[in-house]
């Protein structure tokens, strides 16, 4: 294991999420989390963002995955969080406002490039800062992923982070646009702007 990994995962603010996510999400899921945990923090390194963001960013992304849809509706109504038209007819895209919600309330996380980075991992963003592309870029190509492109990511996310997030908002789309679903807005602005080497 990666020494500063370790170091990360034994922190008591780690250990007290690591149980928090433990305690609710699948197996399955957590073990997701704990692989985009890695990647993240390898990324981190290479690319010389902020590990101990990226931990926490990682960590706390599918904190609101085991919600049911009406959970999450719930959430989002006393929240008073405004969702756009897609957003209203797609429940998978909103895990992320009530987990932005979970990390400030119930961890005491503050940072905005942490709460960006949670808020955009499934659609992404042209804005996109260090800590949240890292965290889009490991999202979808964490170790015990094996959908389609994610060879390509992989190697692209340690040589040339902006390319990588390209791919990944094209596979995204392509991949919905084969389900003929809603594609959000924040997706084809990342694809536009990653588009010719165009960095965020």
């Amino acid at each position: 294991m990666n020494c500063t990994l370790a170091k990360l995962r034994a922190h008591p603010k780690s250990i007290e999420i690591q149980k928090y996510l433990s305690g609710k999400l699948s197996e399955k899921r957590y073990q997701h989390v704990l692989s985009v945990q890695e990647m993240s923090i390898d990324l981190a390194q290479v690319h010389g963002a902020n590990t101990w963001h990226i931990n926490l960013a990682a960590l706390l992304h599918d904190s609101a995955k085991w919600m049911s849809v009406q959970e999450l509706h719930t959430e989002i109504k006393r929240y008073e969080i405004r969702l756009d038209p897609i957003e209203k007819q797609n429940p998978s895209l909103l895990h992320p406002f009530i987990g932005v919600k979970i990390a400030i309330e119930k961890f005491a996380v503050t940072e905005l490039e942490i709460l960006e980075a949670i808020r955009n991992h499934t659609t992404g963003s042209p804005s996109m800062g260090m800590i949240a592309q890292i965290l889009y870029v490991a999202d979808f190509a964490e170790p015990t992923r094996t959908h389609k492109e994610v060879d390509v990511v992989r190697k692209l996310a340690y040589t040339d982070l902006h390319r990588a997030v390209h791919h990944v908002a094209r596979a995204k789309i392509v991949y919905l646009l084969e389900k003929g679903v809603l594609i959000h807005p924040n997706t084809l602005h990342t694809y536009n702007r990653t588009l010719k080497g165009g960095e965020i």
